[in-house]
């Protein structure tokens, strides 16, 4: 097996590994993301699809070859029901994408049906064929009008549904981490869709510069990997706790984005007032009870609004109390530590940690510059 094909190889099993692990972790529950995760399986499957072509596998298991060239409609319908449950958690045509996906879905297990009935020696004598390269480059699929359908009619169909959520979800929206995934998830639909578009220029300058006439399976297996591993930092992006996306433990959550700013509001008052930040237990279930919503919505409108976790919100306030006491003159004789236990910090590193995450130096430097400023 080539190199190319064992990278292929690698990304394709990857993909699927982290999607399955994912829907165990989850027990299936359709919480959105659950449609990123069909998204990467089948992905992944068409990857190593492409790398049993190339590395001449494909001879050891001809029952599923398919004679012509793979189109991956499932992609399109999974992108927008995984696009829909973050621009709208409950749409009022959620039902009809479904339909769609099943119908796609359907047609795909045909296509493999169809795959399956070919007799095998008749396959394997295709293949042998294919394999002889004496093809003068690679295939023009533009003069295929089934190709052209495949390709690009049906996948502009779903992106114009896409562009119109994705338009109206910006202009009514201040959710920070959604937009953000909808500006990369765009960005990688456009990208899968540009690329089959102008696959075939593609494969004629590597055909050109390289003299190799079977050059749609490298090209396309580089592509892949490099789309999957996109798609899989995402997932586990969403999956660890990062605030630059939306949280997978938020995804089909009740709770409208035009609430964020009320329960935001709440909390910074109710901190404020009661120099809550100052009490070092405190934490998200006590302050959601505080302010009359629940730690799930509290954690979410934060991360959404701010950009920030709940412990980076709390601690913003315990910084700039600690800065105000590190300068009060009448504490000259505290310990930085013992200045970082006033401000709410239960520890001397967690201190520093947050002092350093919030102004980017430590303690003592914001001494020294305040010491230097004033002289």
């Amino acid at each position: 097996m080539d190199l190319i094909s064992i990278f292929g190889s690698g990304f394709g099993l990857l993909a699927i590994f982290l999607a399955l692990f994912f829907l165990f972790q989850k027990r299936f529950q359709n919480d959105g993301y659950l449609y990123l995760y069909g998204c990467l399986i089948v992905l992944g499957l068409e990857l190593l699809y492409k790398v049993l072509i190339l590395s001449g596998t494909m001879l050891d298991v001809p029952w599923i070859y398919l004679p012509g060239r793979l189109h991956n409609l499932l992609v399109y319908p999974l992108l927008l029901l995984f696009f829909s449950s973050i621009t709208y958690p409950n749409p009022r045509y959620k039902h009809w994408y479904l339909l769609l996906l099943y119908g796609f879905g359907l047609y795909a297990l045909y296509v493999f049906i169809y795959a399956v009935t070919i007799p095998s020696q008749e396959k394997i004598q295709m293949l042998e064929l294919f394999y002889q390269d004496k093809r003068p480059g690679p295939y023009n699929y533009w003069r295929n009008p089934i190709s052209l359908l495949k390709s690009t009619l049906i996948p502009l169909a779903f992106l114009s549904v896409i562009g119109i959520q994705f338009y109206r979800f910006q202009k009514g929206t201040s959710d920070r981490p959604s937009l953000r995934l909808l500006n990369l998830l765009s960005l990688i639909i456009i990208v899968y869709f540009l690329f089959n578009q102008f696959s075939n220029p593609t494969y004629s300058i590597v055909h050109n510069l390289s003299g190799y006439s079977m050059v749609e399976w490298p090209v396309d297996i580089g592509f892949l990997s490099f789309l999957i591993l996109l798609i899989s930092i995402l997932a586990l992006m969403v999956n660890t706790g990062s605030t630059l996306f939306p949280s997978a433990k938020y995804s089909g959550s009740a709770l409208p984005v035009s609430a964020y700013g009320a329960i935001v509001d709440k909390a910074k008052r109710k901190i404020e007032d009661e120099l809550l930040y100052k009490k070092q237990s405190l934490g998200l279930t006590e302050l959601s009870a505080l302010i009359g919503t629940n730690p799930k919505y509290l954690s979410q409108s934060i991360n959404a609004k701010l950009d920030c976790s709940f412990v980076d919100f709390v601690n913003g306030y315990r910084v700039e109390e600690a800065k105000r006491l590190m300068l009060d003159t009448a504490n000259r004789s505290f310990t930085l530590e013992a200045i970082g236990n006033l401000a709410g910090f239960t520890s001397k590193s967690g201190f520093f940690r947050a002092f350093k995450k919030a102004t980017g130096m430590t303690p003592n430097q914001f001494l020294t510059s305040q010491t230097g400023s004033n002289s």
